[in-house]
């Protein structure tokens, strides 16, 4: 199975990437005047004096798939940063034009090469790290077509036992996954 994983906090790298709040919303994206902080609803926000356009701080929205198979996971071994070498459920960035499960049936085509069908929408999670929000929709989901491929962003697809999961990127994932090894040994597949 190729490259060894390695030690990697993905929370860290995050941190480290992240952008203030003068950088992401310097200029509007209506006029064009740079953009200054403004008191709205009691919470300091960027807002343009030209146009009074006020740009809220929204979080982004993330789907990623549980695809079961005789009490077995599907994961993909990530090829970029944050978490390279490390496993994980396939998943993604829901686009601002996309519903949530389209999105998540695209990343599962991208980075396993195989057409899942959504079936039920696990708990939610809403994760902050520092200033940045994400609403995280973990589905289950049904494998209708395909063998499963490496993709994009992906190095390698494996299955796995809830006895034998590898080191998993995200404490999100990590979370979906260990209902999930309650779940299978509540129905005494594995």
């Amino acid at each position: 199975m190729g490259i060894a994983p390695r030690s990697y906090d993905a929370l860290a790298f995050l941190r480290a990437a992240r952008i203030g709040d003068d950088a992401m919303i310097a200029y509007c994206s209506s006029c064009g005047t740079k953009t200054e902080p403004r008191l709205v609803a009691n919470q300091q926000l960027r807002a343009c004096p030209n146009c009074d356009r006020i740009f809220f701080r929204n979080p982004k929205v993330v789907v990623i798939a549980l695809i079961e198979d005789g009490g077995r996971v599907l994961l993909g071994r990530r090829d970029i940063e944050p978490g390279r070498g490390l496993w994980g459920l396939p998943g993604g960035y829901v686009d601002w034009n996309e519903h949530p499960e389209a999105a998540l049936v695209r990343e599962c085509r991208e980075e396993m090469q195989v057409e899942v069908e959504p079936l039920e929408l696990l708990p939610v999670q809403h994760i902050t790290l520092d200033d940045e929000g994400i609403v995280f929709l973990p589905y289950r989901a049904r494998l209708i077509a395909g063998e499963p491929a490496a993709g994009d962003e992906v190095q390698e697809v494996g299955w796995f036992r809830p006895n034998a999961l590898p080191p998993v990127a995200f404490p999100s994932h990590r979370q979906v996954l260990q209902r999930w090894v309650k779940d299978v040994a509540t129905r005494g597949v594995a």
